[in-house]
């Protein structure tokens, strides 16, 4: 199995990239990131970039980091021509779910669902 961090770098390195990423340090430490891919929805018509990651550390949190964040994932799906940026967060997360509440993003009630394709085949 190839380790997460070889399958990052190809996401992030390969030509083309299949993972966006904008990071935010402060010299040596890393306060913070957000992740990003292209996605379509066949439900809307349309492409959209999926936000598929955003992190502030504990420290670095409560000095705006977090909004820059996305303000740089949107402006940059803006510059793409795309109308819309998606992502999800636990229920539970309510620190999260506020704050983006804050910035006017919209919740959307959905129950989201994987499937290990690895594991044994499923009973019928």
């Amino acid at each position: 199995m190839t380790s997460k961090a070889a399958q990052l770098s190809r996401a992030l390195f390969g030509l083309p990239p299949r993972l966006l990423a904008w990071v935010a340090g402060d010299g040596a430490d890393l306060l913070g990131y957000a992740a990003a891919s292209h996605e379509y929805s066949a439900w809307r018509g349309r492409e959209y970039l999926h936000m598929d990651c955003l992190f502030v550390s504990a420290a670095a949190r409560n000095h705006g980091l977090g909004a820059r964040l996305v303000d740089a994932v949107t402006g940059f799906a803006t510059a793409q021509g795309l109308e819309e940026v998606q992502w999800q967060t636990p229920a539970w997360n309510l620190d999260a779910v506020r704050f983006y509440e804050r910035l006017g993003a919209v919740g959307d009630q959905k129950v989201r669902f994987s499937l290990d394709c690895a594991r044994e085949a499923r009973p019928a």
